[in-house]
């Protein structure tokens, strides 16, 4: 019986040498892609931000820096191409991935060469640019390796794992290599992040990866695909207003809390270990509690109350933004700020979810979510930029109301929604 569940289906196909890896067998590797990815995303986005603030960059400039990341956001444009193009005898993503390794090393080196980045800075941006290219692409391949290696018993554990690898991404590029900045330097942490984006690498030269026999979709069909995601009119309101407004404040607001902490008075260590580690626990323990709340009392009332407890928790960093920083106060607020978020952010993914259409929830959900992140780029730079001129409390209190007007339009629109389907 064993031997009969685990035989390899007749449409996938490698060659006559190489037996695809069963589905429990490709989790290490899966684990170990999505906490590389998102090494440098963390690094980017605590450390690099407070370490600039800290050597004099304006906040302008830093607006204009972080906005390099956005490449990130634009993913699905290319996604259809990692789908089309790469399949060989020997894999089809893992050949993606066997290439997109030793780029996102490169792009890592492209950092060590900058051990003045405040100098830098239109370099540094375009390092930021490459590096987020090269982790973006391999996010889109290990979505799809890891989307043809599980089976339907495997398949929630994978994601399960998978997010989990995500935030210990965020933890380790927010909090270790901000350490080892802050213990050794520049290019110490440099060869660190390099070195951990590798660790993959031996997996993947492992791993074998079933192929369908069948042709890969045309790429005039795929972003076809992509196009039609919004010809409903509740998922055009939804996808292209009423979803960025909603997350846009406590998204911007976010951005702001490493240079703030700086201009506060906050070290690097205690940066790292705050914003890189300590925080991940209160998002992570908040965005489970959503999924059993939300089938209890709906998706209006979730909006209600998260978008409400965005808003609160921002207006309560105003202390923060006027230099009032003391740690256990500060870690109190931080906690109910990124729990806040991280469920706003939950809710508004499985409204995505539920928008999907069968046959297509992977074209539907990687634009919707796309489209989000381009927001909060977006947003974020704006209001960073105006922090430089305006002060942190009076754009704290602008995302504070931010988070206030996107509630009431979310919670809008989901009435109405509840209405058409009554």
């Amino acid at each position: 019986m064993v031997e009969a569940a685990t035989r390899v289906p007749t449409h996938l196909v490698l060659d006559e040498h190489r037996v695809p890896d069963r589905p429990r067998k490709v989790l290490p590797l899966v684990t170990s892609l999505y906490v590389t990815q998102y090494l440098g995303v963390g690094f980017i986005y605590v450390g690099l931000t407070a370490m600039l603030r800290q050597r004099g960059v304006a906040l302008e400039s830093l607006a204009a820096v972080g906005l390099a990341g956005i490449v990130w956001a634009l993913k699905p444009l290319w996604a259809p191409l990692i789908d089309r193009f790469g399949r060989t005898r020997h894999g089809h993503y893992r050949t993606w991935l066997l290439a997109l390794q030793p780029l996102l090393a490169v792009a890592g080196l492209l950092l060590i060469i900058l051990p003045e980045p405040e100098r830098n800075l239109g370099f540094l941006g375009v390092a930021i640019a490459a590096y987020t290219f090269a982790s973006a692409t391999q996010d889109i391949a290990a979505d799809g390796l890891t989307a043809r290696a599980v089976d339907d018993t495997t398949r929630p554990l994978a994601n399960g794992i998978a997010n989990a690898a995500q935030w210990l991404g965020n933890v380790l590029g927010g909090g270790v290599i901000v350490l080892v900045y802050d213990a050794f330097g520049w290019v110490p942490a440099m060869v660190t992040l390099t070195a951990l984006c590798l660790l993959p690498l031996p997996l993947v030269l492992r791993h074998r990866e079933a192929v369908p026999d069948t042709p890969a979709p045309s790429l005039a069909s795929a972003y076809a695909a992509l196009v039609r995601v919004f010809r409903r009119g509740e998922v055009l309101g939804w996808g292209l207003v009423v979803m960025p407004l909603f997350l846009a404040g406590t998204t911007a607001a976010y951005g702001l809390l490493s240079p703030a902490l700086t201009d506060a008075g906050w070290g690097l260590d205690r940066l790292g270990w705050v914003l890189g580690m300590f925080l991940a626990a209160p998002a992570a323990l908040a965005s489970l509690a959503v999924g059993p709340c939300l089938t209890r009392f709906g998706r209006t009332r979730c909006l209600l109350a998260t978008g409400l407890l965005d808003a609160a928790a921002t207006m309560a960093l105003l202390p923060l933004a006027r230099g009032a920083a003391p740690l256990v106060g500060t870690i109190v607020v931080l906690s109910v700020f990124v729990a806040a978020m991280a469920a706003a952010s939950t809710v508004v993914y499985s409204v995505n979810m539920s928008l999907c259409r069968p046959g297509s929830e992977a074209t539907d959900f990687t634009v919707l979510a796309a489209v989000a992140m381009v927001a909060s780029y977006l947003f974020g730079a704006a209001l960073m930029y105006a922090a430089g001129s305006l002060g942190y409390p009076t754009v704290i209190a602008a995302c504070s109301g931010l988070a206030l007007v996107g509630t009431a339009v979310a919670v809008a629109h989901a009435r109405r929604g509840e209405r058409g389907a009554a």
